[in-house]
This record gives structure tokens, C-alpha cells and sequence, in this order.
């Protein structure tokens, strides 16, 4: 193994461990119903001019548990390059507190991103309308930003690698300003999206995993212009394709046969 590959699986590795803890308890609250903001039956029998009650059978702390550990399980396998950068800029004593004042500042963001989006899931469930008339503004809003040039320019930024300082109270500033200024950027890819998760009553689990693979492929795409265009992840289609062809090549089906 390369010394390239090595470093890769020392972020890789503890990621995908961190990603599966993620998805087991989601999971696990999902079937307990404990995933108060999208499978409890407790907002749906609250009016509005309740909604401080509502907030008490299910608190503020347990709302913003729900949501980390929504944005743990699905943003996670986002983070392999960006903590790679972390990690390989960091000098072996400080890459521990490093990489931890990265994932600080990152989900400090989304913890304060989380907060308007769930409150206003909230209110559209307390206001007891019909799917016909959520699902029309809400995916309206959802494919307006998925293909303005401000959804673009976000995830551009996402591919950012600044330099960062390695020595003193400046490598820590930088490290922990790099999650902060990553997670405004991944911000602003995702939020759109994420709302679909929060949507599904049913299925949440599935709409978690179908949303957090898109944001996956798409983020393996590389910077382009922004522009208002409709967007979709090429770059996951033509790896698969790629993948296909090879596969149905003659000589791959006569060692597949043999």
C-alpha cells in the first residue's frame, strides 16, 4: 500500500465507521419514534397557538439531537477530502486537536443552519395542510435553488483547500475556520435538499439514503461556471457507464461465461 493510499484509509476508515454509528441510530430512533420533526404523531394533533406545548413534548435539545445526528449520518462521507486537507497540513502532535477544531466549527454551522429549516417543517406540520399543498411550494423552492447560479457557486466552494497554518494559536484558528467556512458552503449546497428527508413521514429512513446519495454524486462533480442551468451528477453517471461498457466488452463476457 501506498503511503498516499494509507493516509487516505486513516480519515476513510474512521469516517465510515462514524457514518454507519450515525445511520444505526437514526435508524433506531426512527423506529422508537424519536425522530420528533418528520414520524411523530404528537405535532399533527398540536394547533399553532400550542406550539409552546409542542416544543415541550419535544424539547429544544432533543430537536437539535435529531438533527446532528440527521447531518452526522448524511453529510459524513462528504468530509474525506476536507479532513484529508486537515490532516495532511497538521503538523503528527496537532493533528488530533486539528482535525477535532474542524468538525467543531463545522457542526457549529450546522447546528445554527438546522434551526430555521426545522422550525419552519414545524410550522407546516402544525398548520395541518394537505401533501398536495406542502409539497407544491416546498419542491418549488427546492428545484428554484437547485439550479440557480448561487447553488452552483456553493458547491464550487465546497472543493476548497486553503493553505493552513501549522504552528501556534494560528493553526488552530485556521483549522477551526476552515470547518466553519466548509460547513457555510456545504450549507448552502444542501439545506434545499435536506428538506426532503424532512418531508417524508413515511420513509423517512429511505429518503435520507436516496438525498444523501445524490449529494454525494453531485458533489463529485467538478467547479463550473454558475449559472441558472439545470443540474444534475454527471460525473457519477459517466463513471457508471464507463463501468458498464467495460463490463459488456466481449472479452470481459467470454471470462464471465468461462
Amino acid at each position: 500500500m501506498t503511503p498516499a493510499a494509507y493516509e487516505r484509509l486513516q480519515i476513510r476508515i474512521p469516517l465510515a465507521i462514524a457514518a454507519a454509528a450515525a445511520w444505526a441510530a437514526a435508524a433506531l430512533s426512527h423506529e422508537r419514534k424519536l425522530v420528533a420533526f418528520c414520524s411523530s404523531d404528537v405535532w399533527t394533533a398540536i394547533s399553532l397557538d400550542q406550539f409552546a406545548l409542542a416544543i415541550t413534548f419535544s424539547s429544544p435539545a432533543s430537536l437539535a439531537g435529531e438533527w446532528m445526528l440527521m447531518v452526522a449520518a448524511m453529510m459524513m462521507p462528504m468530509l474525506a477530502g476536507a479532513l484529508g486537507h486537515v490532516r495532511a497540513r497538521s503538523l503528527p502532535r496537532r493533528r488530533k486537536r486539528s482535525l477535532a477544531l474542524f468538525v467543531i466549527g463545522y457542526c457549529a454551522i450546522w447546528g445554527a443552519c438546522g434551526i430555521p429549516i426545522v422550525l419552519a417543517m414545524l410550522t407546516l406540520r402544525l398548520m395541518q395542510l394537505s401533501p398536495v399543498v406542502t409539497i407544491a411550494p416546498v419542491g418549488s423552492l427546492i428545484l428554484i435553488w437547485q439550479f440557480s447560479p448561487a447553488k452552483q457557486l456553493c458547491l464550487n466552494r465546497c472543493h476548497d483547500q486553503p493553505p493552513l497554518a501549522a504552528h501556534g494559536i494560528a493553526a488552530d484558528l485556521a483549522a477551526l475556520s476552515y470547518g466553519i467556512r466548509q460547513a457555510i458552503w456545504c450549507c448552502g449546497t444542501c439545506w434545499a435538499l435536506m428538506l426532503v428527508p424532512l418531508m417524508a413521514q413515511d420513509g423517512h429512513l429511505f429518503a435520507m439514503a436516496a438525498t444523501s446519495a445524490y449529494l454525494i454524486a453531485e458533489r463529485l462533480d467538478p467547479p463550473r461556471r454558475p449559472a441558472w442551468e439545470i443540474r444534475w451528477p454527471s460525473t457519477i453517471v459517466r463513471l457508471l457507464w464507463f463501468r458498464l461498457s467495460l463490463w459488456r466488452r466481449p472479452d470481459n463476457a467470454g471470462r464471465v461465461r468461462a
